[in-house]
């Protein structure tokens, strides 16, 4: 079952995003984030175990001792990079609603305006949204985030 929904490109403030939409990072300055999640995992059971020091886990997979530490304390729980403005179960509320208006033969074209729409309905105010409408990065990121809205 899939769900069509494109984005609306009429918006008012389509192409006011001051982020770049592929960021490139700047060469020789500082890596962030040079390892993978299973090297992290095993390094973290590594250490659980008691087969490796943090030291020696730091150097084996290369993964700072400061990041081993923090993930061993249970300090930095959310994931690497922005959060999302809503949450995990209101994003799985806008899928929902998006497949079953494609299930009743009505493919969601203003994806932005039911966002806005909704908030609106709540009266609550997103700061990173000018007034309460999202931009087409969101709206792709949001997009990329649930594939099966494609």
């Amino acid at each position: 079952m899939l769900c069509y929904v494109t984005i609306c490109h009429r918006c008012p403030i389509r192409g006011t995003s001051r982020m770049p939409r592929h960021y490139k990072r700047i060469p020789g300055k500082r890596n962030y984030m040079a390892y993978t999640e299973s090297q992290l995992q095993a390094a973290l059971q590594d250490l659980l175990t008691g087969t490796l020091t943090q030291r020696q886990a730091s150097i084996h997979y290369g993964i700072p001792r400061s990041t081993l530490r923090s993930k061993i304390r249970g300090r930095h729980s959310k994931s690497a990079g922005g959060q999302t403005v809503f949450s995990a179960d209101k994003e799985k509320m806008f899928v929902n609603y998006s497949m079953m208006m494609s299930q009743f033969g009505f493919p969601v074209d203003r994806f932005s305006c039911i966002v806005k729409a909704y908030l609106d309905r709540q009266g609550s105010k997103i700061s990173k949204f000018k007034n309460n409408f999202p931009g087409i990065d969101w709206s792709l990121s949001f997009m990329r985030r649930h594939p099966i809205c494609q």
